[in-house]
């Protein structure tokens, strides 16, 4: 299924360190999504995701990187999360391509550590 909004849910994985994420449909985080590869529409030019009803951590920002480029950190392949939880990742809209992302989050109320994510996948393809 490819649609160009995902919701995730986030908690402590065991070692206290990470975040440990699930991926939806729908903001109520009813209609799960089976792995983390998601896809998105070739046309989308961006990959949303949400931060899900009943998450225990809150969403703050993601890096991304297309995957077989070099690696690097800089302004352009960091977002924040805008007021509503939501980051948004740049695609391409003539050229397929994967990219690779951390999502980043925290104890909610008050900021006292930051968890990342395992790394899920976004391509910009119907199939």
């Amino acid at each position: 299924m490819s649609t160009d909004i995902y919701y995730v849910q986030a908690q402590q994985d065991a070692s206290g360190l990470f975040a440990a994420c699930s991926y939806f449909l729908d903001k109520a985080a009813t209609q799960p999504v089976s792995g983390t590869k998601l896809r998105i529409p070739t046309k989308a030019g961006a990959c949303l995701i949400a931060q899900a009803d009943n998450s225990a951590l809150v969403l703050l920002g993601t890096v991304y990187k297309t995957l077989g480029l070099p690696p690097s950190l800089n302004n352009s392949n960091y977002t924040p999360a805008d007021d509503e939880g939501t980051v948004s990742i740049p695609m391409p809209t003539r050229e397929v391509v994967t990219k690779g992302l951390v999502l980043l989050f925290s104890d909610p109320v008050k900021v006292t550590a930051l968890y990342p994510s395992s790394d899920p996948e976004v391509t910009n393809t119907e199939n």
